[in-house]
């Protein structure tokens, strides 16, 4: 790689050796892994970093953040307008949303992400177990 972050002392300018998504060898420049591997991935044009953490997010909002009622209002009068629209989300919805929201996470490179899902409308008492489920 042309560069690797592994916040710590070793040396992965030779690359990394992953064994169903987990990290099983660090290489340093010029060693080359243990075994074989049945896939090479080339990164000499590339940068490897750990994925990024998103510590605060709201999966179900991803459906409704470009709604054209609400884009650019003010915090107050943006939640008054989508509260009567968020009461009435399903299951479905919910579970979409999700699956939206950590998709375009991964697409940005956050492999972690803690929502903060507080909405318990009637029908979406089980809103936490859906989420994770969908995914």
């Amino acid at each position: 790689p042309l560069a690797v972050f592994t916040a710590n002392d070793l040396d992965a300018r030779g690359g990394l050796v992953v064994e169903e998504g987990v990290i099983v060898e660090v290489l340093a420049a010029g060693q080359h892994p243990s075994r074989p591997c049945d896939q090479v991935f080339d990164a000499r044009e590339h940068v490897l970093l750990p994925g990024l953490i998103n510590t605060h997010h709201h999966f179900y909002q991803t459906l409704t953040r470009a709604w054209a009622p609400v884009v650019n209002q003010p915090l107050f009068p943006w939640l008054k307008t989508l509260y009567p629209v968020w009461a009435r989300l399903t299951p479905e919805k919910l579970a979409l949303a999700s699956q939206v929201a950590l998709v375009e996470l991964l697409l940005s490179g956050c492999t972690t992400a803690a929502d903060h899902h507080y909405l318990f409308p009637d029908g979406l008492e089980q809103a936490i177990d859906i989420q994770v489920q969908s995914v």
